[in-house]
């Protein structure tokens, strides 16, 4: 039988989705969606807020499953797996949460070490090994023993990084990396992103809003909104491509293919009025 943890055929393409259809809480959030994740590239995934964006990442490290579709990581579909099979999927994508998520009564090195301890039975002298190498690629080898409080917004952001990739992973997934940064820690955090995805050769799939930022970074952008893809290109020329979706969500006009106004119902009858007052 062969394992379903397998390298795809294609291997121009890491993560291949086809028809995914979620639908939450009576909400369509994607429908019939299609998108392919290029291996070894950076790709940005952009799109009003509440497109389903941190969603998508749930469904690509099997979080949730979608009601139709397939997605295939590495050859893999992640559906189809058993929780073994799963659990070791997992273990070779890195997830870098919105806030962090840094473990609050632990330091940093023990933020860093905690997966090596609950998934592997290494002592404790490799654990100190690896932990400071990884600490050392996001340069904050000489603050092991801080707490989370002690560190600023972009530290900790670089702290959670070194643990994604704690066990060097062939994906990472970013999910909104640039959010409350400064320009300092922002441009720290994009050089990191840049240097470990050519170094280490992974795959990131970034989600984020930031254009500015993107264009930096991402080899490929995908722009998605009413559960499709509705873009897809160059970051350097997709907000110039016309369409109506790229020039209201990165023209940031307020009115446009996403609504101002939310669905409702006829607004005099709302009020009560059955007619037009005399």
């Amino acid at each position: 039988m062969t394992d379903p943890v397998r390298a795809t055929s294609d291997d121009t393409i890491l993560v291949r989705i086809r028809g995914l259809t979620t639908v939450l809480n009576g909400k369509t959030i994607f429908d019939s969606l299609d998108m392919d994740i290029p291996r070894g590239k950076i790709t940005a995934i952009m799109g009003p807020s509440g497109t389903g964006k941190t969603t998508l990442l749930k469904h690509i490290t099997g979080q949730m499953h979608a009601d139709a579709g397939t997605i295939e990581v590495n050859g893999s579909n992640v559906a189809e797996l058993s929780r073994e099979q799963l659990y070791k999927l997992r273990e070779g994508i890195g997830y870098l949460f919105q806030n962090s998520a840094l473990l609050t009564d632990f330091d940093v090195f023990e933020n860093v070490a905690f997966p090596l301890r609950q998934h592997t039975k290494l002592p404790e002298v490799l654990i100190r090994d690896v932990v400071l190498l990884k600490l050392q690629a996001v340069g904050l080898r000489g603050a092991a023993r801080l707490t989370p409080s002690e560190l600023s917004g972009g530290m900790a952001r670089r702290v959670a990084l070194a643990r994604a990739i704690v066990f060097d992973p062939m994906l990472i997934l970013y999910d909104e990396p640039f959010v409350g940064l400064d320009p300092v820690a922002l441009n720290q955090v994009l050089k990191l992103i840049r240097t470990l995805n050519q170094t280490l050769g992974i795959t990131s799939v970034l989600v984020a809003h930031e254009l500015a930022a993107v264009r930096q970074i991402a080899e490929h952008v995908l722009l998605i909104a009413n559960g499709k893809v509705v873009a897809q290109g160059d970051p350097k020329t997709i907000a110039d491509d016309g369409s109506p979706w790229t020039r209201q969500f990165f023209g940031g006009e307020a009115d446009g293919p996403v609504p101002f106004q939310y669905p409702a119902d006829d607004y005099a009858q709302a009020l009560g009025f059955s007619g037009v007052a005399k």
